[in-house]
């Protein structure tokens, strides 16, 4: 009876260890899974990109030969192009224009699942940036093309598909870099007596003792809606017309101030003579009339 009571109680303690052991072999074996999982996911991915980055390069390699076969054809063609001339480079252009088409959904889907994953991978990214230099280098080439497909009068147009695509392109880069431009020849001023250039919260006046001896300089919180926005490439003179000083931080041999020949404290322009080494120090102008 001792006997069985003792294999009860050892049962009691086992047990749960059992249980204890279970839940933790299962919690291992999920986490486990779930590991696999990840990098089954990460593994199809980039066999995924790879397939796609191999048909991009095997398309442009195809478009490289077609392109070669066009100009040969036109080499040889003389003055005019006989109608089966014409007919294998139009089947080429046709060819060249669905490939290369083809290829620029491939990499904007490239770039969009790149973008989208979790994990940033650098070589990935540096291979579709290989891609789109490729394909512009490509694009260009093709403009050559259907510039000398012109001068001979081949009413061959099929080819103008891809040129429209760059010169899309063309234009919103150089609409990017006209923006850029700018921007960074963009610059404020401001005119007006100091009451109001604080209350507009352009001015803000620091410092002093008892209401003595206070700095006046450009305020934390300015609001840009209060300046005049210019180009400072082409404003380089400013009305003042009053007496008055600058607030803001300028070279001061980048600038002459203009004064009345009848009143020589009041400053009729001031005149910026190195925009970009006036403005190299604060893209805000604040003057001050007296």
């Amino acid at each position: 009876m001792k006997k069985y009571l003792a294999i009860a109680i050892a049962a009691l303690f086992i047990l749960p260890g059992c249980e204890n052991h279970k839940a933790e072999l299962e919690s291992s074996n999920h986490q486990n899974d779930s590991l696999v999982r990840v990098l089954t996911e990460r593994d199809s991915t980039i066999n995924d990109f790879l397939a796609s980055y191999t048909e991009i390069q095997v398309n442009l390699d195809s478009v490289a030969r077609r392109g070669s076969s066009i100009n040969q054809n036109l080499d040889n063609a003389g003055v005019e192009l006989k109608t089966t001339t014409k007919q294998r480079i139009n089947d080429n252009i046709i060819a060249i224009n669905q490939m290369m088409n083809d290829n620029r959904q491939k990499v904007a889907e490239l770039t969009r699942k790149l973008r989208n994953s979790n994990s940033k991978n650098n070589k990935l990214q540096k291979m579709i940036e290989s891609l789109n230099s490729q394909m512009a280098q490509k694009d260009m080439e093709l403009v050559a093309l259907n510039d000398k497909l012109a001068a001979l009068n081949a009413n061959v147009a099929q080819l103008q598909i891809s040129v429209d695509t760059l010169t899309t392109q063309t234009t919103a880069q150089s609409q990017t870099i006209a923006d850029q431009t700018a921007s960074l020849h963009t610059a404020y001023y401001t005119i007006g007596k100091s009451k109001e250039l604080q209350e507009m919260k352009v001015l803000d006046k620091t410092g002093g003792l008892l209401g003595v001896g206070k700095t006046s300089k450009l305020h934390a919180d300015y609001d840009n809606s209060k300046f005049t926005k210019i180009d400072y490439t082409q404003v380089t003179v400013i009305d003042i017309n009053s007496e008055a000083k600058i607030i803001t931080t300028h070279p001061s041999d980048s600038y002459t101030l203009n004064r009345d020949g009848m009143n020589k404290d009041k400053i009729t322009t001031l005149e910026i003579t190195n925009p970009e080494k006036f403005w190299s120090a604060s893209k805000y102008l604040v003057i001050v009339k007296d």
